[in-house]
């Protein structure tokens, strides 16, 4: 979810030598607009999915002087939807994005979706999703969406995840991708000195035309002084980085190709650079998502130092009504991870269950955040087994402190546990076992998080604390720690 594809700093650009390496070639029909709806003088094909009421409107607009208003909404799926008919093919890659706006005085989850018939049942999928702030037109977009492969009937719609709101939706656009060269920062076809300056002068604060897909190096949505580093290499060692990134008119996002790793090897991508070579922990919870003001609470406590922790969800659990607090853990920042299908104890299970319990999770977490990436996984129970640790496609984090919120520990309990490790210095570089169920673990993560910042501490996802500290993780391996 995003404003802006062009990012802009003010001042002069500084001066460097300029080193040049080829870009990929453009596809003569990239950028091609498919799905161009503007709503200024008709519906653009649009209507509604039921009784709810779809028409123009001249109340709010993102760009020109109307848009599409959802109103009389009896159900979140209710939207305002529209056929991709022949100009687009199952099994192909498009763009798309769309502008919402709403008003109900709170943040609102949506979702641009598809609708498609697989041949034997209508299938629902996720193209991008995000929280709308009140008042504020969001874009909704994905860069490169590959439609299921024989799918038919196809719909695209937008709706909310939970709220019945009003709410309005403009520029929707599908258009056929353009590739650009990762480090093309400035989309001119080419990787080359203009690119690095404009990263120096961005990062400086002066003025600088910034296109966030192709210079955020490393992926991790951010542009900071690690992707200038990154680009720098690139420039020396055009070999070394031939990756190209898929990118619109609208686009924010990207994907770089995954380096050469050991077997097993689990490739890491968490950004570091706010830690500030401070103490870590890595607080992880269990058994979400929930039905409570839990997570929001939690969420709320981490947020207001800065910190991240890790969510290990149960698959069979998510639903439309649970599923917004996935969305928002993922856009704070914190670790999305898998806590298998059933929650059932893997010890004695057999490779086809062990593998069956994490990728049916792990597809499920996918279609909910509208991504295709492997996830770290807690056993349950921390059942761990030869057979585990031979059949299972993820690293295991454990359990270096147990809050032991699941035995009854009270808040007071599991506060000066933690306090106590961090005292007696074995706290630092720990997994820390916790279960959002627990209202005790709630109200203990709300007092230790302000405890644990004045301490010299930062909260973080095991991915970050794995990072900062130089260790590496492989599939199957049990890991109660980082050390």
């Amino acid at each position: 979810m995003v404003n802006k594809k062009r990012l802009f700093a003010r001042a002069a650009c500084v001066s460097v030598i300029a080193l040049v390496c080829t870009a990929a070639a453009i596809p003569a029909t990239a950028g091609q607009k498919l799905l161009n709806a503007s709503f200024e003088s008709t519906t653009d094909g649009f209507g509604a999915r039921s009784n709810e009421t779809v028409a123009r409107s001249n109340a709010q607009a993102y760009d020109g002087s109307y848009s599409l208003k959802v109103s009389n909404r009896t159900e979140a799926w209710n939207g305002a939807a529209v056929l991709l008919d022949n100009g687009w093919t199952s099994g192909s890659t498009y763009a798309f994005s769309c502008a919402v706006y709403q008003s109900s005085g709170a943040d609102v989850e949506m979702k641009l979706s598809l609708q498609y018939s697989d041949g034997t049942d209508t299938q629902y999928v996720q193209i991008s999703a995000g929280s709308v702030p009140s008042d504020t037109w969001t874009v909704l977009s994905n860069p490169a969406y590959e439609i299921p492969a024989g799918a038919s009937s196809r719909y695209l719609y937008i709706e909310t995840v939970e709220s019945l709101c009003d709410f309005y939706v403009d520029a929707v656009t599908s258009e056929i991708p353009t590739q650009y060269a990762k480090g093309d920062v400035n989309h001119d076809e080419a990787v080359d000195g203009k690119d690095l300056r404009e990263m120096i002068s961005f990062l400086q604060g002066r003025q600088a035309v910034v296109e966030l897909d192709t210079a955020d190096m490393n992926s991790d949505g951010k542009i900071n002084a690690i992707d200038l580093t990154i680009l720098r290499k690139h420039l020396l060692f055009p070999a070394r980085y031939t990756t190209t990134t898929t990118t619109t008119t609208t686009t924010t996002t990207a994907t770089t190709a995954k380096p050469q790793l050991q077997p097993g090897q689990w490739y890491n991508t968490a950004d570091v650079s706010w830690i500030n070579g401070r103490k870590t922990v890595a607080l992880s919870f269990d058994d979400g998502p929930v039905s409570n003001d839990n997570a929001n609470r939690i969420h709320a406590a981490l947020s207001k130092e800065g910190f991240h922790a890790t969510f290990f969800y149960i698959g069979k659990q998510i639903n439309g009504s649970n599923q917004s607090e996935i969305l928002k853990a993922e856009s704070l920042g914190f670790e999305v991870a898998n806590h298998t299908w059933n929650h059932d104890d893997l010890k004695y299970a057999d490779q086809y269950k062990i593998e069956t319990e994490y990728q049916q999770c792990k597809d499920k977490l996918n279609s909910v955040l509208g991504v295709n990436r492997d996830y770290l996984v807690r056993l349950p129970f921390l059942g761990y087994s030869d057979n585990v640790g031979k059949y299972m496609p993820a690293p295991c984090p454990n359990c270096g402190i147990d809050s032991a919120d699941w035995n009854r520990a009270t808040t007071d309990q599991i506060v000066q546990k933690i306090k106590s490790a961090a005292q007696n210095g074995s706290l630092n570089g720990q997994v820390v076992l916790m279960h959002e169920t627990e209202p005790a673990s709630v109200a203990a993560v709300e007092q230790l998080c302000p405890w644990l910042a004045q301490n010299g501490y930062a909260v973080v996802t095991v991915s970050e604390m794995f990072k900062v500290n130089n260790k590496e993780m492989y599939n199957g391996k049990v890991y109660n720690n980082c050390w």
